[in-house]
């Protein structure tokens, strides 16, 4: 495998969506389509392994990895073709090699059989074709919503259901005959292929359920561009294969006992006699776009997810509380400045970063940020909760330029304080039966009820009411991607005697926080001190 090549990641917009899409090389087109519930992180080996010659996209499908769905409750396969179309439109791909596997596969072939003059060739990999008794059976109990519950069992529920199809398929059948013989997960695969459904959520079931609504598969026989259908010998849906169709001399289907490897061998084959005469372009970066949109900025510590509204006068950056969900901003706003609502590093799209979000890793993030949209522009900051422990350093970077602060929340404790927050923190190890995830959860709504920095006691104990589920859900989230990065973070986050250090700050500050969330009357007390409102 190459260890040299930079897979690059970027967002673009199409309507009010935007897709997330791997990409790396140069040369003519290929498209990967993964299968559900997975994302493009799925093709990172094979990007590395394809892009010597060959420009390598892998997108999210819709409502997958870090890509919006599609605005229909249920889409179907031809929704997710089309939606395919569309992204390669929006990239200014013609025409493309692409290769599926199961679910994407399935996409692949919808899309061949629409728009055959767009692909130089399709290859599947596992084209599956349900019987009508097998649709009706897994759509009923393959895919049960996946919902939070104040409790967090729906997580222990994740965590063996992802056990439980590497014994099973399908997984909610355990009789003998649905028996298969798969090696069983580590610790760690039950949790990153736990994390593929947290990343969507109850949205895990559009991808899954439009392949078994699927009725057009038999299409495969009438298709007209170059097709191959690849059955390797390990794969569940081997036994399909007997099911194709009666195929055109342009469809050609295999076995191919080497798994991965001979895949990819075939492939070498194949996309060099269908693509030699290619002519290919792309356009992959960031583009410019009215209103809202989402984009990746590469930093000296890797790639890092904004959310960008053009505009001028001003730049206003928003900065979301460490350990908790970024906040999406407003779609709507009535004012020209620029807006630039960061996902810090190790949280949403920015959590592939490989070091620890140390302060000085977020002040270099920063940095980079405010000089990529402006050198010049005045700045405004909001930050929430434990965020603000990053301003000060911020402070002292922009000088002049910064024009004002706006603390929500700031979370200003003693030294005793933060020492007794880092010792409650959860234990981010994986556990071999998923306890850290429950650990995760308790943890996160536990400090909504109780004080976090101070021991549990009822004098600890804050009378309000329970924190929603759903949020609770969506921070824990970002707890699990952060892992091992968690302390970290919150070492340089959760700091002491912050209040001083901004009565230090020679710019205006704005304070806003409710009486409820005020502990011990600190932020009323520091308003008072800088004789500003909220």
């Amino acid at each position: 495998m190459q260890t040299d090549v930079l897979i690059k990641r970027q967002f673009v917009r199409i309507g009010n969506r935007h897709v997330h899409y791997r990409y790396a090389g140069h040369g003519p087109v290929l498209l990967l389509l993964h299968q559900s519930p997975q994302n493009s992180r799925m093709w990172l080996s094979m990007i590395e392994r394809f892009a010597s010659r060959y420009t390598v996209i892998a997108p999210d499908t819709p409502g997958f990895g870090y890509s919006d769905p599609l605005p229909d409750d249920a889409p179907g396969i031809e929704q997710f073709a089309n939606a395919t179309l569309e992204f390669a439109d929006a990239l200014g791909i013609d025409r493309f090699a692409l290769f599926g596997m199961h679910t994407g596969g399935l996409i692949g072939m919808h899309l061949a059989w629409t728009a055959p003059q767009r692909l130089h060739c399709l290859i599947v990999d596992g084209y599956a074709l349900f019987d009508d008794a097998e649709r009706a059976r897994y759509t009923d109990r393959y895919l049960p919503p996946f919902i939070p519950s104040w409790d967090g069992s729906h997580l222990r529920w994740l965590w063996s259901r992802m056990r439980e199809q590497l014994y099973f398929f399908p997984w909610c059948d355990p009789s003998a005959e649905c028996a298969i013989r798969l090696p069983p997960y580590s610790a760690q695969g039950t949790h990153d292929a736990a994390m593929d459904i947290l990343d969507v959520g109850d949205n895990y079931r559009s991808g899954y359920g439009a392949a078994f609504r699927y009725t057009q598969r038999q299409r495969v026989g009438e298709l007209r561009c170059p097709t191959w259908l690849v059955y390797r010998s390990d794969d569940v849906l081997l036994t399909h294969r007997q099911r194709l169709p009666t195929l055109p001399a342009n469809v050609i289907s295999v076995e191919d006992p080497d798994g991965v490897d001979g895949l990819h061998r075939r492939m070498d084959e194949i996309l060099q006699e269908t693509t030699s005469d290619a002519v290919h372009g792309a356009t992959l970066e960031a583009r410019d776009v009215s209103g809202w949109s989402r984009r990746m900025v590469a930093t000296s510590v890797g790639e890092i997810a904004v959310w960008l509204k053009p505009g001028e006068g001003t730049l206003v950056l928003h900065l979301h509380a460490p350990g908790q969900q970024p906040t999406r901003p407003e779609l709507q706003r009535d004012d020209e400045c620029m807006h630039v609502a960061v996902e810090l590093p190790g949280h949403g799209a920015s959590s592939e970063i490989t070091v620890a979000p140390s302060a000085a890793v977020m002040h270099g993030v920063l940095q980079a940020i405010c000089t990529q949209f402006s050198s010049t522009l005045p700045v405004v900051v909001h930050a929430h909760e434990a965020a603000c422990a990053y301003l000060p350093a911020l402070a002292r970077w922009l000088g002049v330029r910064l024009q004002q602060i706006v603390l929500h929340q700031p979370w200003l404790l003693q030294a005793a304080e933060c020492a007794t927050f880092l010792q409650q923190l959860p234990d981010p190890q994986v556990h071999a039966a998923g306890g850290h995830m429950a650990e995760a959860w308790q943890w996160e709504r536990e400090r909504h009820l109780l004080w976090p920095w101070l021991a549990p006691s009822a004098q600890a104990r804050r009378l309000l009411a329970g924190p929603g589920t759903a949020q609770v859900h969506a921070n824990v989230v970002e707890l699990l991607r952060l892992g091992q990065r968690m302390r970290p973070l919150f070492v340089d986050a959760v700091v002491p005697h912050l209040a001083e250090q901004i009565l230090a700050l020679d710019v205006p500050v704005r304070l806003i926080a409710s009486d409820e969330d005020d502990y011990e009357g600190r932020i009323a007390l520091l308003r008072t001190q800088r004789l500003v409102t909220a």
